[in-house]
């Protein structure tokens, strides 16, 4: 698992960059060193779509029904869940070049 890397000049992508990209509804991003532009991949898309979705209902279905915890607590653990979640996206993203 490692940040994705420009496909022309072999240079890694900062992971700030990715995870603007991702914040701003898939901007592509430009490399650094040779300015090769970059676009998320479709299949990068679908998984990070049911990442953000399923695990965190599942998770909160559980909390829910099985510990009896307050909604107060349940929200909580589904937030910081989803944070933690959205910050290894970075890691998972897959980017392809345009020439």
């Amino acid at each position: 698992m490692s940040l994705q890397k420009c496909d022309k000049c072999n240079t890694q992508i900062k992971w700030s960059k990715i995870i603007k990209s991702l914040f701003l509804a898939y901007r592509p991003i430009q490399c650094n060193q040779c300015g090769t532009v970059h676009r998320i991949r479709f299949s990068s898309r679908i998984i990070f779509s049911l990442l953000s979705v399923l695990p965190l209902w599942l998770l909160g279905f559980i909390i829910l029904n099985q510990l009896s915890l307050s909604i107060f607590y349940t929200f909580s653990i589904i937030i910081l869940s989803g944070v933690f979640l959205f910050l290894l996206f970075p890691f998972l993203a897959k980017y392809k070049s345009e020439y």
